[in-house]
């Protein structure tokens, strides 16, 4: 009798095993038969042959404030001059190592109004691809605007702060941002700024004290002192300088509009004009500025809209 219910255990424990393993097994091949771009995948009618038509892929028709919206062209015969647009924002197409084809990149601002946004593709008199995109709000959370002792005896206020940022340091960023380099200065995907990624400041949370309101546009990530911080994809520094709120500031330039930030750094180990590679030492992560404790602030804007760097770099993963 004990013999036989420790045998139905161990044939019942079996069975679970195989269970799992066959639902693991399946798991495993769904998630590598995925495509990135299920949502829509439309072709172009071309009326003299619809076999060699060109195909829109694009990563979602549904986007909330701060997404990126990326989009791959693929087809036989895309020589011919291709231009795009999204709602008035002008999109430009290359090529990247990763996606047959071209591709387009769009922010979607943190702060664009939600509604409904056409897409359009003009195929240089072949038929348009025309998409309605839209965008929906999302809730960033609201946290308190921190000041320390140590910053409050550096003469660090949240008036202060904010009216610095306003009046000074976002006026001195979005010139250097405002630049459009034509040509991308990159050929494959981005990867992240640091080797390890902990999130301690989530991008978008509306930090306020008082009456006084800042969002934030960018991630904080855990960072010791001297950690390396690499450069996000190929480029050219347009900035490096040191700022009362922001602290040791670099700005690297990618081309066509897009832009990597790096905040509250240490040290800088690259100069203003300086051409970069993916994956450089571009500088050591610090604690200068207005930092409650050492961390990389990472921000990324495209076209200068504030999108989250973070899911900016994972949608363009293939």
């Amino acid at each position: 009798m004990k013999i036989d219910s420790i045998s139905r255990k161990q044939s019942f424990i079996g069975i679970i095993i195989v269970l799992v393993i066959v639902g693991l097994v399946y798991g495993l091949y769904f998630y590598s038969q995925r495509n990135p771009f299920e949502a829509v995948k439309e072709p172009i009618l071309n009326e003299n042959s619809i076999s060699s038509a060109p195909q829109v892929y694009i990563s979602s028709n549904v986007l909330q404030q701060g997404d990126t919206l990326l989009i791959n062209i693929e087809g036989d015969d895309l020589e011919s001059e291709i231009s795009g647009k999204f709602g008035s924002t002008k999109i430009d197409f290359f090529k990247l190592d990763n996606y047959e084809g071209l591709v387009g990149i769009t922010g979607i601002d943190v702060k664009k109004e939600s509604g409904k946004y056409n897409l359009v593709i003009d195929f240089s008199g072949r038929n348009k691809f025309e998409k309605e995109i839209e965008i929906i709000e999302y809730e960033f959370p609201i946290t308190e605007l921190l000041i320390t002792e140590e910053l409050k005896e550096k003469g660090y206020t949240p008036l202060r702060i904010v009216e610095n940022i306003i009046t000074h340091e976002n006026v001195i960023l979005k010139e250097i941002i405002s630049i459009h380099t034509p040509e991308a200065y990159f050929n494959t995907v981005f990867i992240n700024p640091l080797g390890e990624i902990d999130i301690v400041g989530a991008f978008g949370n509306i930090r306020t004290s008082g009456n006084i309101t800042a969002q934030h546009l960018g991630v904080d990530l855990d960072a010791l002192v001297g950690t390396p911080v690499y450069a996000v994809n190929a480029g050219v520094v347009r900035f490096s300088q040191n700022l009362n709120t922001y602290g040791k500031t670099l700005i690297i330039d990618h081309g066509l509009g897009i832009h990597s930030l790096y905040l509250h750094l240490n040290e800088f180990k690259v100069s203003n004009g300086a051409k970069v590679k993916q994956g450089d030492i571009i500088g050591l992560s610090g604690n200068t500025g207005y930092s409650i404790a050492p961390h990389l602030h990472f921000s990324i804007k495209v076209n200068g809209s504030n999108v989250n760097p973070l899911k900016f770099i994972e949608t363009m993963k293939k």
